[in-house]
């Protein structure tokens, strides 16, 4: 049995874990075990899938320090925590070259044979200056290099020398199916309304606060327009005010983190996307696997665009445009159609890229 060690934030409901997670329920179990290694403790979104997958959960210790001392302890925790649970591959789920240096240096010190590092976005939040100076020495570093896109694998490496492992879907299940949208529109109350969604952490990296002016600017036109918000985070009762500010408390739903996502993909009617970056969305991924049209900004790397239902927008442009453009995607009469062999043709069914996988993990 081969040991596979995912180390993460904690596994909740997002963009990487939910590829994980997609990749964990094909992936032949009886020759890989997937363990975690979780920096944040608390119960995570799919903690009790994976322990009913046969999967465990492990923490790293509590971080004290400030400062540069943070990130000695940082690797000093992870010295430990890697003896302590043992692995044949570790495979680190990252944005940031610091972190990325940091915790396959301490794997690779810790002996273990293969470590990977897989980069998952295009920009961070924080410390860009540090990034860019770690990305020289994770460059030194004897590695296997992962990337959900090209623009993902540049932000991360210095070299061509990643893989890119696209975020893949289980492709068999999701697909626009016109009985599920009659079904979600009519329990969910969507009757009769325009439907624009948007799915995602409430964080700055998604860009709440212009939706919220995108949207109310499009419900003035349109009255029959309601927004649906998924998902939760440390933004969220700001974005709740700001609702609330502008009278729009009884057109905007906060549904928070939800297990049936792909099944409210098929009741909305636009989804609507202005991420400040992204390294390759699975939410536009799962949505256009839908055929539901979306509004996206072009922080996204073009690679997102898999199907004809994604239109980029610059965020440079005024709300205005948006509203335009959203509007037109609203009325447009195309019906929805069933992408799956699309998706499978550009490289996004799961089974196959869990196979691939299996390979990689194993030296192949």
């Amino acid at each position: 049995m081969l040991k596979v060690l995912h180390f993460v934030s904690r596994m909740d409901r997002a963009g990487q874990e939910t590829f994980i997670m997609n990749l964990f329920r094909v992936i032949d179990r009886e020759k890989i075990q997937f363990n975690f290694l979780c920096s944040r403790r608390g119960e995570g979104d799919y903690d009790s899938e994976i322990r009913a997958l046969g999967g465990q959960i492990f923490y790293t210790s509590e971080i004290t320090a400030r400062g540069p001392a943070k990130q000695i302890q940082k690797f000093r925790v992870l010295k430990k925590a890697l003896r302590q649970h043992p692995c044949d591959v570790y495979h680190i789920h990252t944005h940031h070259a610091m972190d990325a240096f940091r915790d396959a240096l301490a794997a690779k010190s810790s002996g273990i044979p293969i470590v990977v590092v897989h980069s998952h976005n295009t920009s961070a939040l924080y410390h860009i200056g540090a990034h860019k100076v770690f990305r020289y020495l994770l460059a030194l570093l004897p590695i296997r290099r992962f990337a959900c896109s090209e623009a993902a694998g540049h932000w991360m490496f210095l070299r061509n020398n990643f893989r890119v492992i696209h975020n893949g879907l289980n492709l068999d299940d999701l697909y626009f199916q016109p009985e599920s949208r009659a079904r979600v529109r009519d329990e969910m109350g969507w009757n009769g309304q325009k439907i624009i969604g948007h799915v995602g952490r409430f964080n700055e990296q998604k860009n709440h606060r212009f939706l919220i002016n995108v949207f109310e600017k499009i419900h003035k036109i349109d009255q029959t327009t309601r927004l649906v918000l998924v998902g939760q985070g440390e933004l969220e009762s700001e974005i709740r005010s700001l609702v609330q500010e502008k009278g729009l408390e009884d057109e905007v739903d906060f549904l928070g983190v939800r297990s049936d996502v792909q099944i409210l993909y098929q009741g909305m009617d636009l989804l609507l996307f202005p991420s400040l970056f992204e390294g390759l969305s699975v939410v536009l991924v799962e949505a256009q696997a839908c055929d539901l049209p979306c509004l996206v900004s072009d922080t996204n790397s073009s690679e997102t665009a898999i199907t004809n239902r994604l239109t980029m927008l610059s965020l440079k442009e005024p709300p205005e445009i948006w509203v335009q453009k959203a509007l037109k995607l609203l009325y447009a009469s195309k019906p929805r159609e069933d992408n799956r062999e699309v998706l499978r043709k550009a490289g996004y069914d799961i089974r196959t890229l869990a196979v691939n996988l299996e390979k990689i993990y194993k030296g192949q």
